[in-house]
């Protein structure tokens, strides 16, 4: 994977919790304005060296778990959301194990053997060295987010990493010692991962599945202009600003390399600006009390009827319809 983009709000979580986010950029040779972008773009080696600054950049060692264990961050990204409404725990590590590189260049490798469950955290040649922050992040958030979705106390059974951390209060956090290792992972007792997480729903994920899945698909590409274009779109459509030439300066090309790249891909601009205004449609339906006009207002259609006949051909139903089946 050459690639990934990064969720902007994490940016905003770092500095919440007074880490100077310029300094670790700094501390990592990044560029200073790289979470001012709509979809900050960082490669692996890259992510790696800004945790790693993070990390040299914390001296509270109890901000790890507070970071991990931030209030909703389950709904920080839709990887995320989609695991916690999961059925349970081995549902919730199977969609991170699968969608995992959608929120950073990592890969969680599963085992189950006499009733237990190890993941172990590693890269995609596994040869290359995560930050002991990342690590220790990873495996609280895990932790947090299944006691929180099961309302239970859950433990892991076994908790190693390859660089053991001093500080007791992860340990205390985990009710597990930390044990050296040549590998980074985490053990639960396979009862516990089946208990029923109460924030199960499954229309969440029936609803974030096929778009993941064609994220994770353009992150094999070597350059996604597909997925940069309509995040680009995401932003401009609704302040009307949306010609292949506005997207074109969005993401830094030429009108005639974006369209030859995205020829290249088996797409148009068209065909990308019908998929994100799709998207956009069903998401402001399913989770706003926005008005017809208002959505088609915001989705750049300057006549009701033509934003009318559009959902028809997306869906194969009017949104009359498509409202009624959401009940």
């Amino acid at each position: 994977m050459n690639r990934f983009i990064l969720d902007g709000r994490y940016g905003e979580l770092l500095s919440f919790y007074g880490i100077s986010v310029e300094e670790a950029l700094r501390r990592a040779e990044l560029p200073g304005d790289v979470f001012q972008h709509k979809s900050p773009v960082m490669k692996e080696k890259e992510y790696f060296r800004f945790m790693e600054a993070v990390g040299s950049l914390i001296t509270d060692p109890e901000l790890p778990i507070k970071i991990a264990c931030t209030n909703q961050i389950e709904s920080f990204s839709p990887p995320i959301f989609a695991s916690y409404c999961s059925k349970n725990g081995h549902v919730c590590i199977e969609r991170l194990a699968k969608y995992k590189k959608l929120i950073g260049p990592m890969v969680f490798e599963v085992t189950r053997d006499n009733g237990k469950t190890e993941i172990k955290l590693t890269t995609e040649d596994g040869c290359c060295a995560l930050p002991q922050f990342l690590v220790e992040v990873e495996f609280l958030f895990l932790v947090g987010m299944i006691r929180r979705a099961t309302k239970e106390a859950i433990n892991p059974v076994a908790v190693k990493m390859q660089k053991p951390i001093d500080a007791q209060i992860i340990a205390d956090f985990f009710k597990t010692a930390i044990t050296p290792a040549v590998y980074n992972g985490i053990t639960f007792f396979d009862t516990d991962l089946a208990k029923p997480f109460i924030c199960y729903d499954e229309s969440m994920w029936n609803y974030f599945e096929p778009e993941m899945s064609r994220r994770l698909a353009e992150l094999d590409k070597d350059d996604s202009t597909s997925a940069r274009v309509r995040s680009a779109l995401t932003e401009l459509i609704p302040g009307g600003a949306y010609a292949v030439e506005d997207i074109a300066v969005k993401i830094g090309m030429t009108k005639r390399t974006l369209q030859r790249k995205l020829s290249e891909e088996n797409t148009t601009f068209q065909k990308q600006l019908n998929h994100t205004r799709e998207m956009l449609a069903i998401h402001y339906i399913r989770n706003t009390d926005l008005t017809t006009n208002d959505i088609a207002y915001l989705l750049g259609y300057q006549e009701l009827n033509s934003f009318l006949r559009a959902f028809t051909a997306w869906t194969g139903t009017s949104i009359t319809e498509y409202k009624k089946r959401l009940q």
